[in-house]
């Protein structure tokens, strides 16, 4: 029989590893931010959801029978975020590539605009709520 491993032989605590967390939906709505914003750089319209410039339509991207993105189609681009390798790759209706956003290029541009909205998770070390999510579950 296996016999657990100290916690001092590991090489750091694990309560020391919170990293903020965010929902599936939360990271989509910074993606669809983020491809707002260029547009309205580009051609100067408004970052509004239903501007003329902003997004028309959006699909899920299936390959081989998994999801790996969203497909978005503008007025006069199309983009594709890839969940995987989170990247935001902007196309021309010609088919030109004309952009690529990484993961941490549509974080600096949502930083000051949506830092407030992300959720902060628990750690699965964290002993119990705290006090603000036990206020969090009243109000719910």
């Amino acid at each position: 029989m296996a016999r657990p491993i100290p916690p001092e032989q590991f090489p750091f605590r694990l309560t020391e590893v919170q990293t903020p967390r965010m929902t599936n939906s939360q990271r989509l709505a910074m993606v669809r931010n983020r491809l707002r914003r260029w547009v309205a750089e580009q051609h100067g319209g408004s970052t509004e959801e239903n501007s003329t410039s902003g997004i028309v339509s959006e699909s899920m991207l299936i390959r081989e029978g998994f999801f790996c993105g969203r497909s978005f189609e503008l007025t006069d681009h199309r983009a594709i975020w890839f969940i995987e390798e989170d990247q935001l790759k902007i196309y021309s209706d010609a088919g030109n590539l004309e952009c690529v956003f990484t993961g941490s290029e549509i974080d600096t541009v949502n930083k000051d605009h949506d830092e407030h909205s992300v959720i902060r998770m628990h750690s699965p070390t964290t002993l119990g709520p705290s006090a603000a999510d036990q206020d969090l579950r009243r109000a719910a």
